[in-house]
């Protein structure tokens, strides 16, 4: 849920995300699983202070937490090394770098892009020089590779895909401690007829590709939101095996609602979570882990009012983001890394570009000294 989605989203959210909705409480319903209760909202009184009798335990460094980078869109490598070098400050453990297949491979033979290839190279080693772990998402189809000419068609041949991939593993395995295949593959706007067993089929193959050059996880792409009941058709199409961990972007409707906002059995809930992980823990994958690799809340100031494109102040992003973590870390202990989406601002005031911890400038918003405090263990 970035780029260009937020646009997208508006239009079919209330139709699409609705019926899902419904879909997930028959699930419940037939389970006889009541929604979680409501977490109560912290408060903003001080804690309290603790008794001179008792030692104060220790915070715990949460070395799981990372920032989508979005920097390296930015023309030249030098603003990436200079974002990664501030979120290397910060105490960010991990990075997720998406890198476009089309733009990687333009030309179904020859060697990649040399231009692009090299940029990510830099991206990449600038993350290693930082002690920064990279989850590698790769997606968007070649004109080449697609039924229609468009990046965001799943490829014709699966195999094509497949390819690159392992093409991408033999050159940045080194480097990159995840690989995540396509990006919310559930949503018809970023992957063309959403369909599982489309999707499936390209997982399957990419597994074994990335594995021949290296023994990272590899990711079940980022689904948007926690879609159980798309998950269930996934694992139907023969899911299981071709995956190391999956990846959520459990975003919370309306857009500004807190992060422990009852699920009432609604795929756009954090608190929605159990609900993916028992889906895994059905198909025998229980012991997997559960990565968030896109979650945040969008400071922007011009948007059009609709509830699924909605800001938040920006005390209250920094208050959400804590909150987040908090909830994460107490509530889901099979949730491996949480990726904050996104790393800058920008370039415009529009819904879609706040979501950042840093102002264009690198200047701290809030929300970076909360998840500072969250990687503190605080």
């Amino acid at each position: 849920m970035r780029r260009l989605l937020r646009r997208v989203l508006i239009a079919v959210a209330v139709v699409v995300l609705w019926a899902a909705g419904t879909l997930v409480t028959q699930l419940n319903s037939a389970q006889s699983a009541d929604p979680p209760p409501a977490r109560p909202a912290p408060t903003a009184t001080p804690d309290p202070t603790p008794d001179p009798g008792e030692p104060a335990a220790a915070a715990v460094p949460d070395l799981r937490l990372g920032v989508q980078l979005s920097a390296h869109h930015r023309p030249g490598p030098g603003y990436a090394r200079k974002v990664l070098a501030r979120l290397a400050r910060s105490g960010a453990r991990w990075v997720r770098v998406d890198v476009g297949w089309a733009t990687l491979q333009p030309n179904r033979t020859g060697p990649f892009e040399r231009w692009y290839a090299e940029l990510i190279d830099d991206v990449l080693a600038a993350a290693r020089d930082h002690d920064i772990q990279v989850i590698l998402e790769f997606w968007l189809t070649p004109a080449w590779a697609s039924p229609n000419g468009s990046s965001y068609a799943p490829p014709t041949d699966p195999g094509a895909y497949a390819g690159a991939i392992g093409r991408a593993a033999q050159r940045w395995g080194h480097l990159v401690d995840a690989w995540e295949i396509w990006n919310e593959p559930n949503f018809e706007g970023f992957f063309e007829g959403a369909d599982p067993q489309t999707y499936v089929n390209l997982l399957c193959a990419a597994y074994p590709a990335v594995k021949e050059y290296d023994d990272a996880p590899v990711l079940f792409g980022g689904i948007m939101y926690n879609d159980a009941p798309w998950l269930t058709r996934a694992y139907e199409a023969g899911a299981a095996g071709c995956f190391d961990a999956l990846a959520v972007h459990p975003y919370i409707g309306p857009s500004d609602a807190a992060p422990e906002t009852a699920s009432v059995g609604a795929v756009w809930r954090l608190t929605s979570t159990p609900m993916v992980h028992d889906v895994m823990t059905t198909w025998g994958d229980g012991g997997k882990q559960i990565w968030i690799t896109e979650l945040g809340w969008s400071t922007g100031t011009e948007n059009d009012g609709n509830a699924w494109n909605r800001p938040v102040s920006v005390p209250q992003q920094a208050d959400f983001l804590r909150r987040a973590v908090r909830l994460v870390r107490a509530e889901y202990p099979y949730v491996g890394p949480i990726i904050w989406y996104r790393d800058v601002d920008g370039p415009t005031e529009a819904y879609q570009d706040g979501f950042g911890l840093l102002h264009p400038d690198l200047r701290a918003k809030p929300a970076l000294r909360s998840f500072e405090a969250a990687v503190r263990g605080e």
